[in-house]
């Protein structure tokens, strides 16, 4: 799981599933709350649902919508990312179908507003995607950043629907790309409070993020070489170097290999 540095990440998650439209706090949960990041699952409170409500095309219209959020998706895009291959008119009667299904399921006819364009009702619904894009966009970082505890929809798989698999390999890159942009600059941040050592935890955090990153691996050797811990900086480097050759069979860039040689 992942820990959020200086804090309680499971208080800080705790506080942010209470979010709603507008606001990053508020006193009270929805029934809902849809889980992206790390998998795929629904819940009613504290428990998990299991059964019809979770089958795999009705989670991934919720995982469609919750990324669209205020802006929502049309009825016939939603019917191109999961029914490709389908007569048009058959795939639009087993979407309303799926919808009317889940609405009885929860009794709750609000759950999808709007008509042709379809959008989640955040009153009903909670979704760690997007109060971790609406955290990241008014600023609040270390509350968006804690919602991130994996990879989008990671293991979560659609047989015969390609649209729908490119669209999760383009929204796991993106969301990624944004929590690594976040810890940056809660790493830039510390390191301009002269925190050094606060900042090498939010570089190695990003680092997790993207493995393969040589300026984000470069910044930690630099935060940790800041702090005082040059063996820490030394070994840093050393793994990263040792990871490219072993997995990718390149050298870091000359950057890098400049101020690896510089610091020995």
């Amino acid at each position: 799981m992942t820990t959020l540095a200086g804090g309680d990440s499971d208080a800080v998650y705790a506080r942010a599933r209470r979010s709603s439209r507008g606001q990053p706090r508020v006193n009270w949960i929805p029934m809902l709350q849809l889980r992206t990041f790390g998998g795929l699952t629904l819940a009613r409170g504290e428990e998990d649902l299991t059964g019809a409500a979770t089958q795999r095309r009705r989670l991934a219209i919720l995982a469609l919508l919750a990324v669209a959020r205020e802006t929502g998706l049309s009825r016939d895009k939603l019917v191109a990312y999961l029914w490709p291959e389908s007569d048009a008119e058959r795939a639009r009667h087993v979407l309303n179908q799926l919808l009317y299904a889940q609405r009885r399921q929860f009794g709750e006819d609000g759950l999808f507003l709007g008509r042709k364009t379809l959008r989640l009702n955040a009153a009903l619904i909670w979704t760690d995607v997007g109060s971790f894009e609406q955290a990241l966009d008014a600023g609040a970082i270390q509350e968006g950043i804690v919602l991130y505890r994996g990879a989008f929809l990671d293991g979560f798989f659609l047989k015969e629907a390609p649209e729908f698999e490119r669209w999760v390999d383009d929204q796991r890159n993106r969301l990624a790309r944004r929590m690594a942009s976040a810890l940056a600059t809660l790493a830039q941040q510390a390191t301009n409070a002269g925190d050094h050592r606060m900042a090498a935890n939010w570089w190695r955090r990003a680092g997790e993020i993207d493995r393969y990153d040589s300026t984000t691996a470069l910044a930690l050797v630099q935060s940790l070489a800041a702090a005082g811990d040059r063996a820490g900086a030394l070994l840093a480097g050393r793994r990263h170097e040792e990871m490219l050759q072993e997995e990718l069979g390149v050298m870091p860039d000359k950057s890098f290999t400049e101020a690896m040689r510089h610091l020995r």
